[in-house]
């Protein structure tokens, strides 16, 4: 017996998903956010951005699929299955954001890509207010 309340069916099309969308999001962050990439290093900024993306998309791929997929082998209906992975899905994310806030070192990368964010819009609004130097 399981300590879960459902055994959980992980498949290699959840994983597939999970790999295919972080590197869609970190491909939009260095396309999009040049000057951060600049501030921190193209290898360190990617590395940061899927840091603080992986725990909202293995949330939603990898944990709310393989629930779901174990409610419904179990016998639930589909929207009863979707209500209760839901569950498992929030509590994953959260988990995954405390330790990606709390946790060296994903800690410190998060931090540095805080930190370039923060460098990048004090110059920004200091031109826009023309205070800049």
């Amino acid at each position: 017996m399981s300590a879960f309340a459902v055994d959980p069916v992980f498949t290699t099309t959840q994983a597939i998903w999970f790999a295919a969308l972080l590197t869609f999001a970190v491909a939009v962050q260095a396309a999009f956010s040049p000057k951060r990439r600049a501030i921190m290093g193209g290898v360190k900024f990617a590395l940061a951005s899927a840091v603080v993306a992986a725990p909202g998309l293995a949330g939603i791929t990898l944990v709310r699929g393989a629930y779901r997929l174990g409610y419904m082998e179990e016998g639930r209906g589909f929207w009863e299955a979707n209500l209760r992975s839901v569950v498992w899905m929030s509590g994953a994310i959260f988990a995954g954001q405390m330790a990606v806030r709390f946790l060296p070192p994903m800690a410190w990368l998060s931090r540095d890509l805080r930190d370039a964010g923060r460098a990048v819009w004090s110059e920004r609004l200091g031109r826009w207010m023309g205070t800049a130097r």
